[in-house]
């Protein structure tokens, strides 16, 4: 950033989405400060911006006050790590998501008006103020020549503003830093895969799991020549349901792709939740194992709305056409580039290079393996995500986790195809690593001698490099100026560096050709010590859900269906980067809003399409159904955790949860029943395995949307009371997180 320039701490800085009225308002101040006596005179300090932002939370809370002038300092990293630091940082009243920077303007510039402001980046929400980091977020003086009223908006706003406008020479380095800014991206969830093949290793050792035996099963019998047939499964499965722990299910399932068969085990007859069917009434649980029960078996089909029919062939149509649109750059690319890879272009050779040390600077060139094409070429990568015909449910009261008025949770486990969820093995052909190494070796001891007396002089040459190539933004410097002393002409400011640059080895340079003779192997059947064939594994995987069943003759269930299937994409999806949406001016992140839809199913007898059906047939099928007695149907998503209790929250976590109702809203959608039992949590980031998420980064969700409804009708006119209804319900949620109008 630039030297002249400082930055303040207010929070109250307005929005970009708005002006504010009354500039009088002392709450929609922020000032900044030109030439102040600098407390650092040497180097910026540096922290990663990790430790960056614990230092500037912890000043923020007066950490490290002067008892006697009531000023605080910014606290050095070693102060930062201290006990006391950490209490305060993990502590209920832990604020590290704000904005920090302010952008300095040409006193002379032109104001940026809501006529003149350009669009930044932004991901498919529509919300306006998005930025990778907490350091693209900034409050600037729209109008430069009244330092006592800023806006928050984000960098590459501003960056594409300045530049339109001509203003670039007063903030060089905040328009450096908005160049190199990541475009919004989805991030790659964790996958369970890993898990998922260590908990068959358990299996097949015994450790985990217990092994079904046979049993008579009543209901409807499953097809014949299923996947699911016992006889498919190697031994020690299959496995009694809930007899280990399964993972949960957090990946997308295109609508057109969702199971159109769905086989319900249900021994204690939960699907007749509080009526009758012709199994009886639902079992109550008194503690029995899963083997001491019958199973009871129902065939559903999924069913979805016409809207939701509409959306499947949408989104199929989508597919097709970004595969046709992926398979064409794939044909218009290049050989593979030179380097790590499998490639010499320069020298038609293929292979792969050897890694040397990734030590910086000159060295000798590295070992470019040689080798033969395999005997077949490589086939496709196996895909994940075709359309799946059938799948199973597993459901037990003991795992019952809510009873509402108008439905029933469990969470459930849902038997899918492997290949829905992990890739089956490649049967391409592979050249052994181990083998590929010791024959180097020997054939590098023939060629220069045991003790290197025959080498070429040419390969003792230091004639290639070993670089470090920064990948990602550089580091950036800015100024704090301390919010006690905003309007004294010796505010003492803090000169910080963030150091966050990551980097790739490249070698550049010759390489040393050397043709392995090892032979290709088959991966199903390798001919060598060092691989072994690919265990035996069941051809379907279990995964945690949620299953949601309904009351007799309430149709919330239904509608909640109808609205997940007309949620938009970008609802489901975790996007990277943070928001700022009014009226809030903390960044939150990007997060999905809801959890992810896996399909509402109905018993077969009520899926039957009476087009065609003469009046009489249509009697004696209402007569059958009303005979045979209730069976729910079934919503099945996403396990997001439990309900927040808003008094374990800290203060960027309630700020998170409460983003959920505004950007809902943002979205076009009332919610209807804002309760606590309504927004979930769970340890995040779901982007990392299970074992390194903690309650200090939880991922929140909003759920339940049987009441909830558009701001607009099918003819684009707004519902009436939407107005009222939104402001109760933004009013209701700051109440229970303590923030916004209720924060004191």
């Amino acid at each position: 950033m630039s030297s002249s320039s400082s930055h303040s701490y207010y929070m109250s800085a307005q929005s970009e989405d708005t002006f504010p009225r009354d500039t009088d308002n002392p709450s929609s101040r922020c000032s900044t400060t030109e030439n102040v006596t600098p407390v650092f005179e040497e180097e910026p300090r540096t922290f990663t911006a990790k430790d960056l932002i614990a230092i500037l939370s912890l000043y923020n809370t007066g950490y490290k006050k002067d008892d006697t002038s009531g000023i605080s300092r910014m606290p050095t990293k070693e102060e930062a790590s201290t006990s006391e630091a950490l209490e305060i940082l993990t502590g209920k009243e832990s604020h590290k998501r704000m904005v920090y920077r302010c952008w300095p303007r040409d006193p002379k510039g032109k104001n940026i008006t809501p006529a003149n402001t350009l669009p930044g980046k932004t991901t498919p929400n529509g919300i306006q103020l998005w930025g990778a980091t907490i350091f693209d977020f900034y409050r600037v003086n729209r109008m430069p020549d009244v330092t006592s009223l800023s806006t928050i908006t984000t960098g590459s706003k501003l960056m594409r503003w300045m530049k339109a406008n001509g203003e670039t020479e007063y903030a060089k380095d905040e328009i450096a830093w908005a160049e190199m800014e990541e475009d919004p991206k989805i991030l790659d969830l964790w996958s369970p895969r890993m898990q998922i093949q260590e908990m068959e290793e358990n299996v097949r050792q015994g450790k985990a799991g217990i092994t079904m035996s046979k049993q008579i099963t009543k209901g409807k019998e499953v097809s014949t020549g299923s996947l699911f047939d016992a006889a498919n499964y190697p031994s020690s499965w299959p496995l009694v349901p809930f007899s280990y722990e399964t993972e949960r299910l957090t990946s997308t399932i295109d609508l057109d792709h969702l199971p159109k068969k769905l086989v319900v085990h249900d021994p204690w007859n939960v699907v007749a939740v509080k009526s009758e069917n012709v199994f009886g009434q639902a079992k109550r649980y008194k503690g029995e194992e899963w083997t001491s029960m019958k199973d009871v078996t129902h065939v559903y089909r999924l069913k979805l709305s016409k809207h939701g029919v509409e959306r499947a062939k949408a989104e199929a149509e989508e597919r097709i056409k970004a595969e046709e649109r992926k398979a064409l750059i794939n044909e218009s690319m290049d050989d593979p580039p030179r380097g790590f890879g499998h490639f010499d272009k320069d020298n038609a050779l293929e292979g792969y290079l050897i890694r040397p040390p990734a030590i910086p600077g000159p060295v000798e060139p590295p070992i470019f393996v040689v080798h033969g094409p395999p005997p077949r070429p490589h086939a496709p990568a196996p895909k994940v995500g075709a359309p799946i015909e059938e799948a199973h449910l597993y459901l037990s009261p003991k795992h019952v986790i809510g009873i509402g008025n108008h439905s029933v949770v469990y969470q459930a486990e849902w038997e899918l195809p492997r290949s829905a969820i992990i890739p089956p093995p490649s049967n391409d052909f592979i050249l052994c690593e181990h083998c590929v190494e010791a024959d180097i070796a020997r054939l590098i001891r023939e060629e220069d001698g045991e003790n290197g007396e025959r080498k070429d002089p040419k390969w003792k040459e230091l004639s290639g490099e070993i670089k470090l190539v920064p990948e990602g933004r550089p580091s950036v410097v800015f100024h704090v100026v301390q919010r006690q002393n905003l309007d004294k002409s010796d505010s003492e400011e803090g000169q910080f560096e963030t150091q966050d640059c990551t980097y790739r080895v490249e070698y550049v340079g010759p390489v040393r050709p050397i043709r392995t003779t090892v032979e290709w192997q088959d991966t199903m059947h390798p001919t060598c010590e060092h691989l072994k064939p690919p265990p035996e594994v069941p051809p379907t995987v279990k995964m945690r859900v949620i299953g949601k069943l309904s009351l007799k003759y309430d149709e919330h269930l239904v509608r909640e269906a109808a609205n997940y299937e007309s949620f938009e994409k970008h609802m489901f999806q975790h996007w990277s980067g943070f928001n700022v949406l009014p009226p809030m001016h903390d960044p939150v992140p990007v997060g999905a809003l809801v959890p992810q839809f896996y399909g509402y199913y109905v018993p077969e007898s009520d899926f039957d399409d009476d087009e065609g059906i003469e009046d009489e047939e249509k009697q004696d099928k209402e007569v059958r159904n009303k005979n045979s007695g209730y069976f729910s149907p079934i919503l099945l998503l996403e396990d997001c955790g439990s309900p927040v209790d808003p008094k374990e929250l800290t203060h960027d976590q309630k700020n998170e949860a409460l983003s959920l109702i505004y950007r809902f809203h943002h979205a076009g959608w009332a919610h209807g029943s804002i309760y606590p039992r309504n927004i979930v949590s769970q340890p995040g980031p779901i982007s990392a395995p299970p074992s390194q998420r903690s309650r200090q980064d939880q991922s929140f969700r909003l759920i339940d949307f049987g009441r909830s409804f558009q701001r607009k009708d099918h003819e684009g006119h707004f519902v009436a009371n939407w107005r009222d209804d939104r402001w109760i319900e933004e009013s209701s949620v700051e109440k229970l997180f303590e923030m916004g109008l209720y924060s004191y």
